[in-house]
């Protein structure tokens, strides 16, 4: 399993991510190059977990949509080392005001607890 924590900052990644993703994908270690395209190296099946936050609203139908550089990105990334089963766990809009910040949280912590419900049962 891996868990990745990432704010959005500018649209994007932190700095500190994108350098760990610079350790980490690497041809010939985590991906190869083929004939057919690039090819993830990593084994699968690993479950990987994103939880990212941002201060407005950047996913569903919102026009501001074409400003998230940051699930997309990271969803490629793992993508392109062959990670596939992502989960995403969105905090967005938490500097709207003070009300709109303790909903989002508190809508994030019950997805959270969702997946944690659901791995018991299964």
């Amino acid at each position: 399993m891996l868990v990745i924590g990432a704010p959005m900052y500018n649209f994007g990644i932190p700095t500190q991510l994108k350098a760990w993703i610079d350790r980490v994908v690497v041809a010939g270690k985590t991906f190869r190059y083929t004939e057919r395209g690039p090819e993830g190296l990593l084994p699968a099946g690993k479950k990987v977990f994103i939880a990212t936050s941002s201060g407005g609203f950047y996913s569903g139908d919102n026009p501001a949509k074409v400003l998230e550089y940051n699930e997309s990105y990271l969803k490629g990334v793992l993508a392109h080392i062959g990670l596939r089963d992502v989960t995403v766990i969105r905090a967005e809009g938490v500097n709207i005001s003070a009300e709109a910040r303790q909903s989002v949280i508190e809508n994030a912590r019950r997805a959270i607890g969702d997946l944690t419900t659901l791995k018991l049962a299964a």
